[in-house]
């Protein structure tokens, strides 16, 4: 039979074959499944361009940009490191805005944006922005009020926002480990 089939059938058979035997194994529990990876969901990317989309529309804007001067003025790998990335950066006539995303808010937001802030100015792209006013905005789907105080005493304007991927990642991210800490007990 072998002789009569192409390279690219044999090929196809032996895994058919192949595959069949593994699902009978696996079924039996003779073998165990092989792990599958969980495919990483980068919830606060979508918020941040279902909201720059939204809001901002007209304005130009920039997604997950670098921050910061380049050390030197050489642009190496070696300083990627030395810099951050903003989630939105939003030119608007009279200030730009830096806005850091969130699905659940925490303190040290505040540090992040502040140093978003203080990096702004010496960044190449930014050179033309750097002396308008810098607006800091947190948006994010969950916060306490004890956080909510803190970053906005920060001098961080804070907006609560649900994106469309909230209830998918409060399921994943929220329920999921609550039902883990559970089990645990």
């Amino acid at each position: 039979m072998a002789d009569n089939l192409d390279v690219d059938t044999q090929a196809l058979l032996i895994k058919a074959a192949t595959d069949s035997v593994m699902t009978a194994l696996i079924q039996s529990g003779a073998v165990k499944a092989p792990k599958t990876a969980h495919k990483r969901v980068n919830w606060e990317r979508t918020m941040a361009w279902e909201w720059g989309e939204k809001f901002y529309q007209a304005f130009p804007k920039w997604y997950r940009v670098e921050i910061g001067e380049i050390p030197g003025g050489k642009d190496e790998a070696i300083y990627a490191r030395t810099r951050r990335y903003a989630d939105l950066v939003v030119h608007l006539p009279d200030e730009t805005l830096i806005i850091e995303f969130k699905m659940k808010a925490i303190p040290d937001v505040v540090a992040q944006l502040q140093n978003y802030k203080l990096q702004f100015p010496g960044t190449p792209q930014f050179q033309r922005y750097k002396d308008l006013p810098i607006r800091l905005i947190l948006v994010c789907a969950l916060i306490d009020l004890q956080t909510k105080a803190f970053v906005e005493n920060g001098g961080i304007e804070v907006v609560e926002y649900k994106p469309k991927n909230f209830e998918d990642w409060y399921k994943f991210v929220i329920e999921k480990n609550r039902n883990y800490q559970n089990e645990k007990q």
